[in-house]
């Protein structure tokens, strides 16, 4: 009987040793941003947020690493752990807003703040324009019943997520969607006439053959409702120009230049112009894409935390352990059923079907406007690929 009073006590406390909120105000907000709920979890604060865009389609969104929460009874900082459904800056990758009043909803992960905090500030500042909440008061007598799900909340507004390096002082910007990449370096050919030239690489590890047609790629110069400039075919091109060009060269940098940015694909340089077709193939892979567990575990490792990633940082018990064991070894997998074996280079591009395990680079000619901005889409494989460029005024 003792033991089971023991047991009522412990239990009673544990209860109190957490909570979930979602009854606030603050004396200042960030335009369009909410709080949905706040979670003081055994080991962290989860703080869910929504965001609406309000600016002009074609924004880029992503969090600053030195993100904090200040309890503004102690004063002390809370430092931001991880994000989720929004990229760290540090993290090379940004989110795409292709909509106005597209919404997003994203999880940010703080260190654990005392239970008793309720009057916060909580502090991005990135270039004086942060996501900030100055004054923010909790109403602690009002509890929810649950903690939120951060998988449930991020998968109902899926980001479109665009990762980018640089090369010789030029950016790159790619994508990676279920085994497929699509990368594109801007650059400006004054060989024939003044045009921005889009060098285009796709690398296919679907498990499947992919046609692609670079003739359905267009552009506009400024935003996405702006003016819409000529992409041109291979015959416009070819009559522009009084021989072909060698660019193998150029193509192999690139390709090479791929695999050291993220790599888990080996690319070889041969080159070519033909195309092959089979009816048959076989693939055996998984993703785990962006989803979250939500199992939270007893065990904490704090020396990981704050790793400045956009990944999960903590040993989050049993159930967790083994949900990312077996991510891994689904991705460890797919990079050894899938590596890039054939890569074919035209120059300039021209309809190919691209095969497993190949990859295809090639570039595109845009006629030239003094602008700002460029926005190209590539369709391929059913999506269209959006890219946002910024022209540089040297």
């Amino acid at each position: 009987m003792k033991h089971l009073k023991l047991i009522s006590i412990l239990l009673l406390l544990s209860q109190n040793l957490s909570g979930q909120y979602r009854n606030f105000k603050a004396s200042l907000s960030y335009p369009g941003v909410e709080i949905v709920q706040i979670d003081f979890r055994e080991f962290s604060t989860l703080v869910h947020m929504r965001y609406v865009c309000n600016s002009v389609i074609g924004n880029v969104i992503f969090i600053d690493d030195n993100f904090y929460i200040k309890d503004n009874h102690t004063n002390q900082k809370y430092k931001l752990l991880n994000s989720f459904n929004i990229p760290l800056a540090s993290s090379n990758k940004y989110a795409l807003l292709e909509n106005l009043d597209q919404t997003i909803n994203f999880t940010l992960e703080f260190e654990k703040l005392p239970d008793s905090a309720e009057n916060l500030d909580l502090i991005e500042n990135f270039k004086g324009n942060g996501f900030n909440f100055i004054g923010f008061q909790i109403d602690k007598k009002i509890k929810e019943d649950d903690f939120l799900d951060i998988s449930t909340i991020i998968n109902a507004t899926p980001i479109k997520e665009i990762s980018y390096y640089f090369k010789e002082g030029s950016l790159v910007e790619y994508y990676e969607d279920n085994g497929l990449k699509v990368a594109v370096l801007l650059s400006i050919d004054n060989t024939y006439g003044k045009y921005f030239q889009a060098n285009i690489l796709i690398q296919n590890t679907t498990g499947k053959q992919i046609n692609f047609d670079p003739t359905i790629i267009s552009a506009k110069v400024g935003n996405k409702n702006g003016k819409d400039v000529k992409v041109l075919t291979y015959a416009e091109y070819m009559k522009k120009v009084k021989k072909k060009q060698s660019w193998n060269a150029f193509a192999v940098s690139f390709s090479e230049s791929m695999a050291a940015s993220n790599a888990g694909y080996s690319v070889s340089s041969t080159t070519g112009s033909s195309v092959g077709r089979s009816s048959s193939f076989g693939s055996a892979y998984g993703y785990s894409g962006n989803t979250y567990s939500s199992v939270y575990g007893s065990t904490y490792s704090y020396g990981a935390a704050y790793s400045k990633s956009n990944t999960l940082s903590y040993n989050a018990g049993a159930a967790y352990d083994a949900n990312q064991n077996a991510s891994k070894n689904i991705s460890n997998y797919q990079n050894q059923q899938y590596k890039i074996k054939k890569s074919l280079s035209d120059g300039y591009m021209k309809l190919n079907t691209i095969m497993n395990e190949d990859e295809y680079v090639g570039y595109v000619n845009i006629d030239y406007e003094k602008t700002d901005d460029l926005i190209i889409d590539i369709p391929l494989n059913g999506k269209v690929y959006h890219f946002f460029f910024t022209i540089s005024k040297k």
